[in-house]
């Protein structure tokens, strides 16, 4: 199991290196990727796998929600995500004997939880010449979080921080891993400072880590919540020893759209002689 687990976890650390430092196109044909798995497991999670039509339909959501993102128009995005709504509830309307509104509610949710904030890793990319490395910092709050927060439970971890949903998970730990995320978000700065033209606002850069490490624990708790409700161990089997898509990507899905709001009101990143 940890032979197969460190495996899976070097192969998947290469893939997302060259992922994330190719181009927007290579980076967005990723993102799609992991929003269809995600989809699949997370309709299959919430007991919709047996509806093939509604399924269909949400894989063709994040293909026009990328759209959008990649043509810098937000309106195509959000008139996206107003036309699946008023499908789902056409659909409610003719087919009211075969789906019932609690069906649509949770496609509508897992839809466009998934597929918008996902879209986010895109949409930073795109945001300036300090995209690539404002993207890299998703990951960098959001997997460092996890990474703190298991070792620090483990070494200290004694008072339970949500015991129904995840047992293992501690307070200790919880603190554990915001701190040590606005250590490493600190750190990642100055390395991107040190071999690049940019900048960093240690201060931006320590409060965004911190911000960080509490959403990226909200992100995988309320998916630990989902798999407790529905009696699940893992959403899928996609990467041994890892679990499924949304099982390693669970924070990420929160901390792309914290990170994305982040940098736009308050640039970790500024060229170097440039106000």
């Amino acid at each position: 199991m940890l032979k197969e687990r460190l495996i899976s976890g070097i192969i998947g650390a290469i893939l997302f290196l060259i992922i994330i430092f190719s181009d927007a196109l290579v980076l967005t044909a990723a993102v799609l990727l992991v929003i269809e798995i995600a989809l699949w497991e997370m309709y299959r999670a919430v007991g919709l796998g047996s509806k093939y039509a509604l399924m269909l339909l949400g894989a063709f959501v994040p293909v026009f929600i990328l759209f959008g993102v990649l043509a810098g128009d937000q309106q195509k995005v959000y008139m996206a995500i107003c036309i699946y709504m008023a499908i789902l509830f056409a659909v409610l309307v003719v087919r009211h004997s075969a789906y019932t509104f609690e069906d649509l509610a949770k496609f509508f949710t897992v839809t466009i939880l998934i597929s918008l904030f996902f879209s986010h890793v895109v949409w930073i990319r795109q945001g300036g010449p300090a995209g690539m490395w404002n993207t890299f910092a998703i990951f960098v709050g959001a997997w460092l979080t996890d990474t703190f927060a298991y070792f620090t439970g483990h070494a200290c971890g004694k008072h339970k921080l949500a015991p129904v949903i995840s047992p293992k998970k501690t307070v200790e730990g919880s603190i554990g891993g915001i701190v040590g995320t606005a250590l490493s978000m600190v750190i990642y700065g100055f390395i991107v400072g040190r071999f690049t033209s940019f900048s960093p606002n240690y201060a931006a850069l320590t409060a965004l880590g911190l911000a960080c490490g509490v959403i990226s624990q909200l992100g995988d708790l309320s998916m630990s919540a989902i798999k407790r409700e529905y009696n699940i161990k893992d959403y899928g089997n996609i990467m041994p020893g890892h679990g499924g898509i949304m099982d390693r990507f669970d924070s990420v899905l929160f901390v792309a759209p914290l990170v994305y709001h982040f940098v736009r009101l308050l640039p970790i990143f500024t060229v170097l002689g440039v106000n």
